[in-house]
Protein backbone atom coordinates (compact mmCIF):
# COMPACT_ATOMS: atom_id res chain seq x y z
CA UNK A 1 0.00 0.00 0.00
CA UNK A 2 2.77 2.19 0.67
CA UNK A 3 4.56 1.57 -2.36
CA UNK A 4 1.47 2.55 -4.55
CA UNK A 5 0.88 5.69 -2.48
CA UNK A 6 4.71 6.97 -2.81
CA UNK A 7 4.43 5.31 -6.88
CA UNK A 8 1.31 7.96 -6.65
CA UNK A 9 3.03 10.86 -5.89
CA UNK A 10 5.57 10.17 -7.48
CA UNK A 11 3.61 10.04 -10.70
CA UNK A 12 1.72 13.58 -9.15
CA UNK A 13 4.57 15.21 -8.92
CA UNK A 14 6.35 14.39 -12.52
CA UNK A 15 2.53 15.57 -13.67
CA UNK A 16 2.74 19.29 -12.06
CA UNK A 17 5.96 19.53 -13.26
CA UNK A 18 5.24 18.90 -16.71
CA UNK A 19 2.48 21.35 -16.39
CA UNK A 20 4.67 23.95 -14.74
CA UNK A 21 7.10 23.80 -17.56
CA UNK A 22 4.53 23.86 -20.05
CA UNK A 23 2.88 27.15 -18.62
CA UNK A 24 6.24 28.36 -18.56
CA UNK A 25 7.62 27.80 -22.08
CA UNK A 26 3.70 29.29 -23.71
CA UNK A 27 3.85 31.83 -21.32
CA UNK A 28 7.91 32.77 -21.91
CA UNK A 29 6.70 33.04 -25.72
CA UNK A 30 3.67 35.48 -25.16
CA UNK A 31 4.67 38.47 -26.82
CA UNK A 32 2.37 40.13 -24.30
CA UNK A 33 4.44 38.56 -21.04
CA UNK A 34 7.49 39.59 -22.98
CA UNK A 35 6.77 43.55 -23.11
CA UNK A 36 4.86 43.28 -19.35
CA UNK A 37 8.70 42.56 -18.34
CA UNK A 38 10.54 43.97 -20.49
CA UNK A 39 8.35 47.27 -19.33
CA UNK A 40 8.83 46.19 -15.37
CA UNK A 41 12.47 46.16 -15.72
CA UNK A 42 12.88 48.86 -17.54
CA UNK A 43 10.59 51.03 -15.09
CA UNK A 44 12.82 49.96 -12.46
CA UNK A 45 16.19 50.07 -13.49
CA UNK A 46 15.23 53.71 -14.55
CA UNK A 47 13.81 55.09 -11.49
CA UNK A 48 16.76 53.43 -9.14
CA UNK A 49 19.10 55.71 -11.58
CA UNK A 50 16.86 58.77 -11.06
CA UNK A 51 17.87 58.26 -6.78
CA UNK A 52 20.24 60.47 -6.08
CA UNK A 53 21.38 60.69 -2.37
CA UNK A 54 25.04 61.73 -2.91
CA UNK A 55 26.61 64.58 -1.04
CA UNK A 56 24.59 66.51 0.82
CA UNK A 57 26.21 67.22 4.54
CA UNK A 58 29.23 64.46 3.46
CA UNK A 59 31.79 64.42 1.48
CA UNK A 60 31.77 61.22 -0.60
CA UNK A 61 33.65 59.76 -3.37
CA UNK A 62 32.83 56.88 -5.86
CA UNK A 63 35.35 54.77 -7.68
CA UNK A 64 34.40 55.09 -11.33
CA UNK A 65 37.61 53.46 -12.61
CA UNK A 66 40.31 51.69 -11.04
CA UNK A 67 42.50 50.48 -13.13
CA UNK A 68 45.63 51.55 -15.34
CA UNK A 69 46.17 50.60 -18.74
CA UNK A 70 47.77 47.47 -17.93
CA UNK A 71 45.42 44.62 -18.36
CA UNK A 72 41.91 46.16 -17.54
CA UNK A 73 39.75 43.15 -17.55
CA UNK A 74 36.06 44.46 -15.96
CA UNK A 75 37.71 47.54 -14.48
CA UNK A 76 37.35 50.62 -15.87
CA UNK A 77 40.22 52.88 -16.59
CA UNK A 78 41.58 55.61 -14.12
CA UNK A 79 37.99 57.63 -12.24
CA UNK A 80 37.63 58.78 -9.24
CA UNK A 81 34.13 61.38 -8.90
CA UNK A 82 33.68 63.38 -5.39
CA UNK A 83 30.38 64.67 -3.88
CA UNK A 84 29.96 68.23 -1.57
CA UNK A 85 26.83 69.55 -1.01
CA UNK A 86 25.56 69.63 -3.74
CA UNK A 87 28.99 69.86 -5.80
CA UNK A 88 30.10 66.61 -8.25
CA UNK A 89 33.57 66.63 -9.73
CA UNK A 90 35.10 63.63 -11.73
CA UNK A 91 39.03 63.30 -11.14
CA UNK A 92 40.51 61.93 -14.07
CA UNK A 93 38.25 60.18 -17.33
CA UNK A 94 39.50 56.91 -18.57
CA UNK A 95 38.68 54.80 -20.81
CA UNK A 96 34.66 53.59 -20.48
CA UNK A 97 34.84 55.31 -17.30
CA UNK A 98 31.51 56.92 -18.08
CA UNK A 99 29.67 53.92 -18.72
CA UNK A 100 30.72 52.54 -15.14
CA UNK A 101 29.90 56.01 -13.80
CA UNK A 102 25.88 55.68 -15.45
CA UNK A 103 26.31 52.17 -13.77
CA UNK A 104 26.79 52.34 -10.87
CA UNK A 105 24.17 55.29 -10.83
CA UNK A 106 25.93 58.56 -10.14
CA UNK A 107 23.71 61.54 -11.11
CA UNK A 108 25.40 62.42 -14.62
CA UNK A 109 23.76 66.41 -14.37
CA UNK A 110 24.77 67.51 -11.31
CA UNK A 111 28.65 67.17 -12.58
CA UNK A 112 30.31 70.58 -11.83
CA UNK A 113 33.54 69.57 -14.04
CA UNK A 114 36.50 67.72 -14.38
CA UNK A 115 39.83 67.77 -12.72
CA UNK A 116 43.05 66.36 -14.65
CA UNK A 117 45.64 64.71 -12.81
CA UNK A 118 48.11 65.17 -16.32
CA UNK A 119 47.01 64.00 -20.03
CA UNK A 120 47.89 60.25 -20.25
CA UNK A 121 45.34 58.70 -22.38
CA UNK A 122 44.29 56.67 -19.60
CA UNK A 123 43.20 59.67 -17.80
CA UNK A 124 41.65 61.66 -20.52
CA UNK A 125 39.46 59.37 -23.24
CA UNK A 126 36.79 59.45 -21.96
CA UNK A 127 35.91 62.92 -21.99
CA UNK A 128 33.66 63.19 -24.77
CA UNK A 129 31.59 60.76 -23.21
CA UNK A 130 31.45 62.42 -19.91
CA UNK A 131 30.46 65.34 -21.82
CA UNK A 132 27.62 63.63 -23.62
CA UNK A 133 26.40 61.83 -20.53
CA UNK A 134 26.25 65.18 -18.25
CA UNK A 135 24.93 67.24 -20.99
CA UNK A 136 21.91 64.95 -21.65
CA UNK A 137 21.02 64.65 -18.22
CA UNK A 138 20.78 68.43 -17.85
CA UNK A 139 24.33 69.64 -17.00
CA UNK A 140 23.26 73.88 -16.68
CA UNK A 141 26.19 75.02 -18.04
CA UNK A 142 29.39 73.98 -20.61
CA UNK A 143 31.84 71.44 -18.82
CA UNK A 144 34.27 73.09 -16.85
CA UNK A 145 37.79 70.72 -17.42
CA UNK A 146 40.75 71.90 -15.08
CA UNK A 147 44.35 70.51 -15.59
CA UNK A 148 47.91 71.76 -16.11
CA UNK A 149 49.75 73.31 -18.78
CA UNK A 150 48.31 71.70 -22.13
CA UNK A 151 44.73 71.47 -20.58
CA UNK A 152 44.24 74.01 -23.23
CA UNK A 153 45.19 71.89 -26.00
CA UNK A 154 43.58 68.71 -24.87
CA UNK A 155 40.14 70.67 -24.61
CA UNK A 156 40.81 72.31 -27.98
CA UNK A 157 41.38 68.75 -29.42
CA UNK A 158 37.91 67.46 -27.85
CA UNK A 159 35.84 70.28 -28.76
CA UNK A 160 37.08 70.26 -32.53
CA UNK A 161 37.07 66.29 -32.44
CA UNK A 162 33.26 66.27 -31.29
CA UNK A 163 32.07 69.31 -32.56
CA UNK A 164 29.86 68.21 -35.77
CA UNK A 165 28.43 65.95 -33.05
CA UNK A 166 27.26 68.80 -30.82
CA UNK A 167 25.58 70.03 -34.04
CA UNK A 168 24.35 66.60 -34.87
CA UNK A 169 22.57 65.96 -31.73
CA UNK A 170 21.58 69.81 -31.21
CA UNK A 171 19.82 69.59 -34.78
CA UNK A 172 18.30 66.21 -34.11
CA UNK A 173 16.54 66.67 -30.74
CA UNK A 174 16.25 70.52 -30.45
CA UNK A 175 17.73 73.17 -28.57
CA UNK A 176 15.12 72.61 -25.79
CA UNK A 177 16.49 69.33 -25.17
CA UNK A 178 19.76 69.68 -25.86
CA UNK A 179 20.76 73.76 -25.29
CA UNK A 180 24.00 74.60 -27.42
CA UNK A 181 25.14 76.78 -24.96
CA UNK A 182 25.71 74.50 -22.88
CA UNK A 183 27.84 72.04 -25.36
CA UNK A 184 31.46 71.67 -25.53
CA UNK A 185 34.08 71.61 -22.96
CA UNK A 186 35.80 74.87 -21.27
CA UNK A 187 39.78 74.86 -20.19
CA UNK A 188 40.68 76.23 -16.93
CA UNK A 189 44.59 76.08 -16.46
CA UNK A 190 45.98 75.06 -13.29
CA UNK A 191 49.52 77.03 -12.26
CA UNK A 192 50.78 75.05 -8.69
CA UNK A 193 53.72 76.10 -7.49
CA UNK A 194 56.89 73.00 -7.30
CA UNK A 195 56.27 72.96 -3.35
CA UNK A 196 53.13 73.58 -1.51
CA UNK A 197 50.03 73.96 -2.94
CA UNK A 198 47.36 76.16 -4.69
CA UNK A 199 43.19 76.50 -4.57
CA UNK A 200 41.48 76.30 -7.51
CA UNK A 201 38.17 75.83 -6.40
CA UNK A 202 36.70 77.76 -3.35
CA UNK A 203 32.41 77.14 -3.08
CA UNK A 204 29.70 76.89 -0.88
CA UNK A 205 32.39 75.17 2.10
CA UNK A 206 34.23 73.16 -0.53
CA UNK A 207 37.51 73.90 -1.20
CA UNK A 208 39.75 72.30 -3.77
CA UNK A 209 43.44 71.86 -4.03
CA UNK A 210 46.02 71.70 -6.62
CA UNK A 211 49.83 70.18 -5.79
CA UNK A 212 52.48 68.44 -7.92
CA UNK A 213 53.91 65.29 -7.70
CA UNK A 214 56.83 63.24 -9.60
CA UNK A 215 55.75 61.67 -12.80
CA UNK A 216 58.34 62.37 -15.16
CA UNK A 217 58.89 63.07 -18.31
CA UNK A 218 54.87 64.43 -17.34
CA UNK A 219 55.76 68.11 -15.79
CA UNK A 220 53.80 69.23 -14.07
CA UNK A 221 51.73 66.20 -12.56
CA UNK A 222 49.02 67.20 -10.11
CA UNK A 223 47.24 65.29 -7.46
CA UNK A 224 44.01 66.92 -5.28
CA UNK A 225 42.80 67.93 -2.17
CA UNK A 226 39.31 68.12 -1.38
CA UNK A 227 38.14 69.69 2.22
CA UNK A 228 34.63 69.74 2.88
CA UNK A 229 32.99 70.67 6.49
CA UNK A 230 35.67 69.49 8.19
CA UNK A 231 36.37 66.10 6.30
CA UNK A 232 39.33 65.90 3.51
CA UNK A 233 40.01 63.05 1.03
CA UNK A 234 43.05 63.33 -1.30
CA UNK A 235 44.01 61.90 -4.67
CA UNK A 236 47.00 61.38 -5.80
CA UNK A 237 47.71 61.35 -8.99
CA UNK A 238 50.18 59.24 -11.31
CA UNK A 239 53.27 59.73 -8.58
CA UNK A 240 56.52 58.42 -7.40
CA UNK A 241 57.12 57.93 -3.96
CA UNK A 242 56.55 61.69 -3.10
CA UNK A 243 57.49 63.61 0.28
CA UNK A 244 55.49 66.60 -1.47
CA UNK A 245 52.22 64.33 -1.43
CA UNK A 246 52.81 63.33 2.36
CA UNK A 247 52.71 66.94 2.77
CA UNK A 248 50.15 67.89 0.73
CA UNK A 249 47.69 65.01 2.53
CA UNK A 250 48.65 65.84 6.00
CA UNK A 251 46.01 64.39 8.34
CA UNK A 252 43.42 63.79 5.78
CA UNK A 253 40.64 61.34 6.51
CA UNK A 254 41.58 59.65 3.37
CA UNK A 255 44.31 59.29 1.07
CA UNK A 256 43.51 57.65 -2.46
CA UNK A 257 46.72 56.45 -3.81
CA UNK A 258 47.78 54.66 -7.47
CA UNK A 259 49.89 51.44 -6.75
CA UNK A 260 52.14 49.54 -9.01
CA UNK A 261 52.92 46.06 -7.77
CA UNK A 262 56.38 44.75 -9.23
CA UNK A 263 56.38 41.39 -8.77
CA UNK A 264 53.53 40.93 -10.57
CA UNK A 265 54.82 43.70 -13.62
CA UNK A 266 57.77 41.72 -13.62
CA UNK A 267 55.97 38.15 -14.07
CA UNK A 268 53.96 40.06 -17.53
CA UNK A 269 57.35 41.30 -18.61
CA UNK A 270 59.03 37.66 -18.18
CA UNK A 271 56.47 36.02 -20.16
CA UNK A 272 56.63 38.86 -22.85
CA UNK A 273 60.55 38.55 -22.85
CA UNK A 274 59.76 34.27 -23.08
CA UNK A 275 57.55 35.37 -26.48
CA UNK A 276 59.67 38.00 -27.79
CA UNK A 277 57.17 40.73 -27.79
CA UNK A 278 60.33 42.81 -27.12
CA UNK A 279 58.33 46.63 -27.46
CA UNK A 280 55.59 46.01 -25.09
CA UNK A 281 57.85 44.31 -22.45
CA UNK A 282 59.82 47.47 -22.59
CA UNK A 283 57.17 49.63 -22.53
CA UNK A 284 55.46 47.67 -18.96
CA UNK A 285 59.50 47.68 -17.49
CA UNK A 286 59.45 51.28 -18.47
CA UNK A 287 56.38 52.31 -15.94
CA UNK A 288 58.37 50.79 -12.73
CA UNK A 289 60.40 54.33 -12.36
CA UNK A 290 56.92 56.83 -12.33
CA UNK A 291 54.45 54.97 -9.75
CA UNK A 292 54.40 54.09 -6.38
CA UNK A 293 54.60 50.19 -4.83
CA UNK A 294 52.16 49.34 -2.06
CA UNK A 295 54.52 49.51 1.13
CA UNK A 296 55.50 52.62 -0.23
CA UNK A 297 52.03 54.05 -0.70
CA UNK A 298 51.79 52.96 3.03
CA UNK A 299 54.59 54.64 4.40
CA UNK A 300 53.11 57.62 2.89
CA UNK A 301 49.91 57.68 4.92
CA UNK A 302 51.82 57.03 7.61
CA UNK A 303 54.21 60.20 7.12
CA UNK A 304 50.62 62.22 6.49
CA UNK A 305 49.15 60.43 9.31
CA UNK A 306 46.02 59.85 7.25
CA UNK A 307 43.31 57.82 8.58
CA UNK A 308 42.35 55.44 5.84
CA UNK A 309 44.87 54.58 2.80
CA UNK A 310 42.48 53.33 -0.71
CA UNK A 311 44.74 51.43 -3.07
CA UNK A 312 43.94 52.62 -6.69
CA UNK A 313 44.82 52.80 -10.01
CA UNK A 314 46.41 49.36 -10.41
CA UNK A 315 49.27 48.34 -12.57
CA UNK A 316 48.59 45.58 -12.90
CA UNK A 317 44.42 45.27 -12.27
CA UNK A 318 44.21 42.50 -9.75
CA UNK A 319 42.62 39.72 -11.70
CA UNK A 320 41.88 37.44 -8.72
CA UNK A 321 42.29 36.69 -5.31
CA UNK A 322 45.95 35.53 -5.74
CA UNK A 323 47.09 38.67 -6.80
CA UNK A 324 45.18 41.04 -4.32
CA UNK A 325 47.33 39.09 -1.87
CA UNK A 326 50.47 39.81 -3.62
CA UNK A 327 49.77 43.44 -3.75
CA UNK A 328 48.99 43.65 -0.43
CA UNK A 329 52.36 41.82 0.83
CA UNK A 330 54.47 43.98 3.15
CA UNK A 331 51.77 46.56 3.81
CA UNK A 332 50.55 45.34 6.91
CA UNK A 333 54.27 45.26 8.53
CA UNK A 334 54.18 49.10 7.34
CA UNK A 335 50.81 49.72 7.76
CA UNK A 336 48.76 47.11 10.56
CA UNK A 337 45.57 48.91 9.59
CA UNK A 338 43.70 51.46 7.64
CA UNK A 339 44.93 50.31 4.47
CA UNK A 340 42.09 49.04 1.48
CA UNK A 341 41.51 47.89 -2.42
CA UNK A 342 39.52 50.16 -4.11
CA UNK A 343 37.35 48.27 -6.83
CA UNK A 344 34.64 50.00 -8.96
CA UNK A 345 31.62 51.24 -7.70
CA UNK A 346 33.25 51.08 -4.27
CA UNK A 347 31.77 54.33 -2.23
CA UNK A 348 32.81 56.36 0.64
CA UNK A 349 31.06 58.55 3.09
CA UNK A 350 32.16 61.20 5.37
CA UNK A 351 29.76 62.34 7.16
CA UNK A 352 30.61 66.17 8.51
CA UNK A 353 33.14 66.34 11.37
CA UNK A 354 31.29 67.56 14.73
CA UNK A 355 33.35 68.77 17.58
CA UNK A 356 35.17 66.57 19.66
CA UNK A 357 32.88 62.90 18.41
CA UNK A 358 35.54 60.34 16.43
CA UNK A 359 34.85 60.81 12.46
CA UNK A 360 33.48 58.31 10.58
CA UNK A 361 34.26 56.61 7.41
CA UNK A 362 31.75 54.12 5.67
CA UNK A 363 32.37 52.28 3.40
CA UNK A 364 30.43 50.17 0.65
CA UNK A 365 30.39 48.17 -2.73
CA UNK A 366 27.99 49.15 -5.31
Amino acid sequence: MLRKTLRLFGWLGTGILILVVTAFVALSNSEALQDRLVAVGVQNNVAAGLVDDWGGDNLEVAFCGTASPMGNGPRAQQCVAVFAGDKFFIVDAGARSAARANEIGLPMGRLSGVLLTHFHSDHISALGEMHLASWVRGRPSKLDVYGGPGINQVVDGFNMAYGLDYGYRVAHHGMAVLPPAHAGLRAHAIDAPETGSVTIYEEDGLKISAFTVPHPPITPAYGYRFDYRGRSVVISGDTKKSNRLAAAAQNADVLIHEVLQPQLVKAITDALDAAEVDALSKLLTDTLDYHTTPVEAAEIANAANVDTLVFNHFAPPPANAIAARIFMRGVKDVRPQGAVMSDDGMRITLPPKTGDAPSIIEISSN
